[in-house]
């Protein structure tokens, strides 16, 4: 080997011999950095603020979230737009705060990257802290607070009130947009906020205020500026806008609000006011009494408007102005419901129902019984109408020709206008009860009266106590009613008897069995109405109503009273 070989392979030597030293140098203060610097956080490092430079990652941890947490655990207020709110704890709500991952951001850690090792021992900067949504749990807590921001729409209204008009305006229904406010919660968590905005939904109303606004415009305000002339062949009439406002209501129709008119109602009160066009009256067949035997009054054919036409006409006037408030309808015939022809087929041919009660003498009775009698004589009742004894007699008053007499007042007899009526009504109802009529309304005094069957007898009060019957048969009737006066020393009567074609054989009554009798107090009373009254017994009374058809009871009703036992009344 030639001695230029070798001095080179020297050379080689102690070069590769060099380099390995270094190595090893380098090395040996590579891993004496690495352990040197340990996992701890750079020194400069700070999270939000929080300086955390040169702690452990745990321990960096630990500070952040005894210096954090108070910040991002605080209650976040959930508001709406009006003073509705709730609250919600964001670390029980889907929302965390990753210290870890904040620390590792800022450099903790073991790292053999000597990038890392150095930036350990000379670096570190303000690191983000992470915020974690799970957003399906904290859709579910804002879902369960959900009906707070929830409310129901109002439709707006349009009416008339007093003849004016009265309108009110609609509100909205609201939901809570549960996505949108799961998003702008986390955002206000994020930043540290503690109030965050809830997102509401609005649904309209199926009534809105701007309906109500057109409806006001285009007819409610046009309908009542002025009376409106309706015309036909032979005359005219005004309806006033008070009637126009008693008998129209608005309607939702799809997004619109229209006029409803009530025709029937319409008729009635313009019922006066349509003799303007001069209808001629429809008058029914009725009965009267001639020679003690029934006779047919011929029924009247009139004429009249239809009320769906009167109704249309109206509303067409309605939203005009001035002279043209005009419409006109059609006159047409009105034939009776209760013809001639059915009046003759149908007349009455017999009694089938009559009773008569006694009075002693007394001038407020003669006057008082006559007066009733008269009123309900030539009453007609067609099948299936109801026979009222109030409506018939109108209210007792002097002005109606009644006198005062005794009624029972809590027991106790006083003096009022139209004493002694409770007879005619006693009487009737008897007459009723025979013809075997739909008892409707009726009540037996409180205190018991011999002069009357016991129980089947019915008190008349007006405004308070009635006494009705239905026609609950298949022909008409006539009411017959008369009294015969009593005089001094000889009693009076009242009759009555209904005029029809029989329907059962005969209506009977089984004996009126009393039982269970006892007795009042006695009572002292003072002032210049009061009126002696003897002590009058109390007692229970039971019976039947039997209804024959063929020789046999084919229908049977129980019937059953109890009486009230009368005071002794003292005066002082």
């Amino acid at each position: 080997m030639s001695a230029k070989k070798t001095t080179t392979r020297r050379r080689r030597t102690w070069m590769f011999a060099g380099i390995l030293g270094l190595l090893v140098l380098v090395g040996g203060s590579w891993v004496g950095a690495h352990f040197a610097a340990g996992d701890q956080v750079p020194t400069n490092a700070t999270v939000e603020g929080v300086a955390i430079g040169g702690l452990s990652p745990s321990a960096a941890e630990q500070k952040l979230k005894d210096e954090l947490d108070p910040k991002y655990a605080s209650a976040i207020t959930v508001a709406g737009d009006s003073d509705v709110s709730v609250t919600l704890d964001p670390l029980e709500s889907g929302l965390a705060l990753d210290y870890a991952a904040a620390v590792r951001s800022a450099g903790g850690g073991a790292s053999w990257n000597p990038v890392d090792i150095w930036r350990t021992f000379t670096g570190g900067t303000d690191a983000e802290l992470p915020k974690l949504v799970d957003q399906a749990q904290l859709s579910s807590v804002l879902e369960a607070d959900a009906d707070a921001f929830s409310s129901d729409a109002t439709d707006a209204t349009l009416a008339y009130v007093d003849g004016a008009i009265a309108r009110t305006d609609g509100t909205p229904a609201t939901q809570l947009d549960v996505p949108a406010t799961t998003t702008a919660v986390a955002a206000v968590f994020e930043q540290g906020g503690t109030e965050a905005a809830a997102v509401v939904k609005e649904t309209p109303p199926s009534v809105t205020t701007a309906m109500v606004d057109d409806a006001v415009k285009a007819y409610a305000e046009p309908a009542i500026s002025g009376p409106i002339t309706i015309t036909s062949t032979d005359g005219s009439f005004e309806i006033t806008p008070e009637q126009v406002a008693a008998v129209t209501t608005f309607a939702a129709e799809g997004d619109s609000l229209t006029p409803q008119t009530d025709a029937e109602k319409l008729m009635e009160l313009t019922a006066k006011a349509q003799s303007g066009l001069k209808l001629a009256v429809t008058k029914d067949a009725s009965y009267t009494m001639t020679g003690g035997a029934i006779t047919v009054v011929p029924a009247v054919d009139g004429s009249t408007i239809d009320p769906e036409a009167l109704a249309s006409a109206m509303a067409s006037a309605a939203v005009k102005t001035g002279d043209e408030r005009t419409a006109s309808v059609e006159v047409t015939k009105k034939p009776a419901d209760f013809t001639t022809a059915q009046a003759e087929k149908l007349k009455p041919t017999e009694v089938i129902g009559e009773f008569t009660t006694k009075f002693p003498y007394a001038a407020y009775r003669n006057t008082n019984l006559s007066k009733a009698a008269s009123s309900v004589n030539g009453t007609v009742l067609l099948p299936d109408e109801v026979f009222s004894l109030n409506e018939t007699l109108g209210e007792r008053t002097a002005k109606n020709g009644y006198v005062d007499g005794y009624v029972i007042n809590g027991g106790v007899l006083v003096k009022e206008p139209g004493g002694g009526i409770s007879q005619s009504s006693t009487t009737l109802f008897n007459a009723a009860f025979f013809a075997g009529y739909e008892d409707v309304e009726h009540k037996p005094h409180s205190l018991y009266f011999n002069r009357y069957p016991a129980g089947r007898e019915a008190t008349i009060y007006y405004g308070k106590l009635d006494m009705r019957f239905r026609n609950n048969t298949e022909y008409p009737a006539y009411i017959q009613g008369y009294v015969s006066k009593a005089s001094s020393g000889n009693p009076g009567s009242i009759t009555f008897k209904i005029w029809s074609n029989r329907t059962w054989d005969k209506v009977e009554s089984t004996e009126l069995v009393k039982s269970d009798y006892y007795t009042g107090s006695t009572r002292t009373l003072k002032g210049p109405k009061c009126e002696p009254q003897a002590p009058i017994q109390g007692f229970s009374v039971s019976w039947k109503r039997l209804f024959y058809k063929g020789g046999a009871v084919a229908k049977s009703e129980d019937w059953f009273w109890k009486y009230s036992a009368g005071d002794r009344i003292v005066c002082e």
